[in-house]
């Protein structure tokens, strides 16, 4: 009767592939983790200083965009004369968001900010994240921020 399994040395050698292969995709999905973080908190800020000017346009009426740092996490809101109209947070403080405001007007054009003022920046604790900035136009456009070099 002939034995069935495997022999140490196969287990052995499986066990040390799988190390070596462990030690080669966790750095990089670590990386990738904390790449999409920064893409996905860049993306809520769009959205936040998009719904911010449509609705400005909507209700004839400035509508503000606020970011600040709650404890360790950022947030933003948006809000008309005191009434806070949607209020978004970040999930950890492994991503960052600079601090500043904007208002729309009426017709959907930046109102009380200077160029750098209306410059927000999401950047990852991670090192060698690019950071993504989200720059807002004198016409009130949002956009990716060009870089000055």
């Amino acid at each position: 009767m002939k034995a069935r399994g495997f022999t140490l040395i196969e287990l052995l050698v499986t066990l040390a592939v799988m190390v070596i292969l462990a030690t080669v995709a966790v750095p990089g999905f670590q990386r990738m983790m904390a790449t999409n973080r920064v893409v996905a908190d860049y993306n809520e800020v769009l959205t936040g200083l998009n719904f911010a000017r449509s609705e400005a346009v909507k209700r004839r009426a400035p509508v503000e965009f606020v970011t600040s740092v709650n404890g360790d996490v950022w947030q933003y809101v948006v809000s008309v004369d005191g009434e806070e109209l949607r209020v978004r947070r970040g999930r950890d403080s492994r991503v960052s968001l600079t601090a500043g405001n904007v208002e729309f007007n009426a017709l959907g054009r930046r109102q009380s900010c200077t160029p750098s003022d209306c410059t927000f920046t999401v950047a990852s604790t991670f090192s060698g994240i690019e950071d993504r900035s989200a720059a807002v136009s004198v016409m009130g456009r949002v956009g990716r921020a060009v870089d000055e070099e």
